[in-house]
């Protein structure tokens, strides 16, 4: 049994297009309902276009859910994961993805494919395309085989597949506590709102001032990503916590 595990960024379509293209037999699609994704239609639909997708490929589809949602982490624990200190990958989906995998795979025979792929790379984390025995998933094989594609090969994946680029990270998060001004400028409203009253509950700032210009609070982190110079990188980031467990992807 192979199981993709990803959250329809970019990483997820290249690597359901990639198993496609090379045949890989047995395989379920897996994706983490969060609880905190983007409050923007758009997004829902590229959940279910890929899902879509990943049916058409003849590939079996799983949603699961987190055992409690960001908020209620956050306000269980009374305080907010930070890029130092990131803790929200484990609990949003290493916990309910684990609790699934024993369910249906008791003899931790399964192997665990992952879309990270070179380009995100940043010097502190060194991409394999095997792993025998994942601590992070009960001792599991892990599989990358998109690990050393180049950027061109990568996307010409996703286009294959009949998807747009999106050249950010996935929005299964939003935002994510490692979120750049580019990705923190597109917050809409709704999700302003939902960090704001999280911001208000615990009486401190998701983003410290600090590294984001002394804005105080999301609206005035959002004001500020908006007027910085917004590069054209199209390269995924490490996520600390989440490396594992494909954030962004």
């Amino acid at each position: 049994m192979n199981i993709l595990f990803g959250n329809y960024g970019d990483g997820t379509i290249a690597l359901i297009q990639w198993a496609h293209e090379n045949k890989v037999e047995n395989v379920t699609v897996c994706h983490m309902e969060t609880g905190f994704a983007a409050a923007d239609e758009s997004w829902q639909q590229r959940v279910q276009q890929g899902i879509a997708l990943a049916q058409a490929y003849g590939f079996s589809t799983q949603t699961l859910k987190s055992v409690m949602t960001w908020s209620e982490l956050v306000l269980k624990r009374q305080e907010f994961s930070s890029a130092q200190s990131p803790t929200c990958a484990g609990w949003l989906k290493g916990l309910a993805f684990l609790e699934w995998l024993d369910e249906i795979d008791s003899a931790c025979q399964a192997t665990i494919v992952l879309p990270k792929h070179v380009m995100e790379n940043r010097g502190d984390v060194v991409l394999h395309e095997w792993e025998n025995h994942s601590p992070h998933f009960g001792e599991r094989r892990v599989w990358q085989p998109l690990y050393d594609l180049i950027d061109d090969s990568f996307y010409d994946l996703i286009r294959r597949s009949g998807f747009k680029p999106l050249y950010h990270r996935s929005l299964e998060c939003a935002p994510c506590v490692h979120s750049k001004p580019a990705d923190l400028s597109r917050l809409n409203e709704l999700d302003q709102k939902k960090v704001a009253e999280l911001e208000d509950a615990l009486a401190r700032p998701l983003f410290a001032p600090s590294t984001h210009g002394g804005a105080q609070g999301i609206r005035a982190v959002v004001e500020w990503a908006r007027n910085q110079s917004q590069d054209k990188d199209k390269a995924q980031y490490s996520l600390g916590c989440g490396t594992p467990f494909a954030c962004g992807d």
